[in-house]
């Protein structure tokens, strides 16, 4: 990506991307003792543990006192348990007292900082607010410190469990894409791009209006891009890239983009559940063309596991409001190597947008250096798009605005992304690999 994009230019030829949606893993940094297990007398309040003091028994709640089965419970079934339960994203599971108890200073933190349950955008209404905003309230904040200060007790576990929330999910699936083959992952570089060709099988024109993607290898998969092909010669030329570079289905190398005429239909980075559309918005899909599945291998993680088959799911619509997926990048992006603090912005004129347009949500993006992400619009209206002060990118997500923003012909779109570099002794610009960097964000938009 050697040059800015035009933000909105309404054409289904939109310009190559390079998307480098990361996953790092994460120290979950959370250490203690488990309660011992032990019976509970709900008559007594006594469960048997054997906490410091004098008689070696547990005290019962203070008379009023806060609970897990009676009020923490019920906010991690809520809020939390989608992800931390068994084989979830999250780094451990929070599904009983027990595991509960273990990380109970921990949870503190984190949900007094707001760093749990992650949401990065700010939705006080002060920049915008989004209809699929996920965070915990003053009081239910309030009410896990209470715990933790009174002893993390346990109280009557004959209370109904309440049903847990779960991620997003499509509930039916419409069309399934999968890799042609199990892939052998080339693991003696660090960055591996490879691109496969999937067949639709299609027959109608339709529109997409949600997908769900399974990694075959979540250890490796560091993001998953679906390319949608302009036209059937655009396909053509990627099954020809595909058979001339080795084994049919093995797929070819795409550091940086699929290497035809393509615009993103699927943008997914772990931790984000299934991504469902607007109501009644969807990216068009041409019957029977094929799709370019890009996936980028993280190489830099010691693991076992070297191969990939992934899978995405899709949901469809023969009817929808014809939305595109456009990128706004600032790819001059340099940074000096150990710098705490290091912004870069760029502004984008949006005099090339023929009609208004609406702006459903955004996709922001940077790498592990990235601190901070802005987007600001100006001209006929000036207000923030999206404010992100807490850039995590184990958490890259989609946000759905409360309302879409119209956009005009004429006004303009500045990107701000900050960056700390301290950990890098050398200058750090846009580019793919993991250690390079990248200052972006998707805008979904509809005419």
């Amino acid at each position: 990506m050697g040059r800015r994009y035009a933000l909105f230019r309404m054409t289904y030829r939109l310009v190559a991307l390079a998307a480098l949606l990361s996953l790092a893993g994460c120290d979950n940094g959370m250490e203690g003792p488990l309660r011992p297990d032990a019976g509970y007398d709900a008559a007594t309040g006594y469960d048997g543990a054997a906490p410091p003091g004098l008689d070696g028994s547990r005290p019962p709640p203070p008379p009023g006192g806060t609970t897990y089965y009676e009020h923490v419970r019920p906010i991690l079934s809520e809020n939390c348990v989608m992800c931390h339960r068994p084989m979830g994203v999250a780094p451990f599971a929070l599904e009983t007292y027990e595991q509960a108890f273990d990380v109970g200073d921990r949870m503190v933190d984190m949900t007094s900082a707001r760093i749990m349950p992650p949401f990065l955008a700010d939705n006080s209404g002060a920049c915008q607010t989004f209809s699929n905003h996920r965070g915990l309230t003053d009081e239910e904040i309030a009410t896990i410190a209470t715990w933790v200060d009174e002893g993390k007790q346990e109280g009557d576990p004959t209370i109904p469990a309440p049903d847990p929330r779960v991620l997003p999910s499509l509930g039916s699936v419409d069309i399934t894409l999968e890799m042609p083959e199990t892939y052998d992952i080339m693991t003696s570089i660090q960055d591996d791009y490879r691109c496969f060709v999937v067949e639709t099988g299609t027959t109608a024109d339709t529109f997409v209006t949600g997908y769900e993607v399974h990694p075959g290898n979540p250890q490796r998969v560091h993001h998953v891009i679906v390319y949608n092909p302009e036209s059937d010669a655009a396909a053509n030329q990627a099954r020809n890239l595909d058979a001339a570079e080795g084994a049919p289905g093995d797929g070819y190398a795409c550091f940086g983009g699929p290497r035809v005429g393509a615009s993103p239909m699927v943008l997914w980075a772990p931790g984000a559940g299934a991504t469902l559309f607007p109501r009644g918005t969807g990216v068009p899909l041409a019957a029977g063309r094929a799709q370019v599945v890009q996936v980028h291998y993280n190489n830099m993680i010691d693991v076992d596991a070297t191969s990939d088959r992934t899978t995405i799911d899709l949901i469809t619509s023969p009817t929808a409001s014809t939305a595109y997926i456009v990128p706004l990048a600032h790819t001059g992006i340099v940074l000096p190597p150990r710098m705490e603090s290091v912004s870069q912005s760029m502004t984008q004129d949006l005099s090339e947008l023929p009609i208004p347009v609406r702006v459903h949500g955004m996709f922001p993006h940077m790498h592990t250096l990235g601190r901070q992400l802005r987007v600001d619009l100006s001209g006929s209206s000036d207000q923030c798009l999206i404010d992100i002060q807490r850039w995590d990118f184990n958490w890259q997500l989609a946000y759905w605005f409360t309302r879409p923003i119209r956009v005009m012909p004429g006004d303009a779109a500045t990107i701000t992304c900050t960056y700390n570099t301290m950990e890098r002794d050398d200058t750090v610009r846009w580019g793919d690999g993991t250690q390079d960097e990248m200052c972006l964000n998707y805008f979904y938009v509809t005419l």
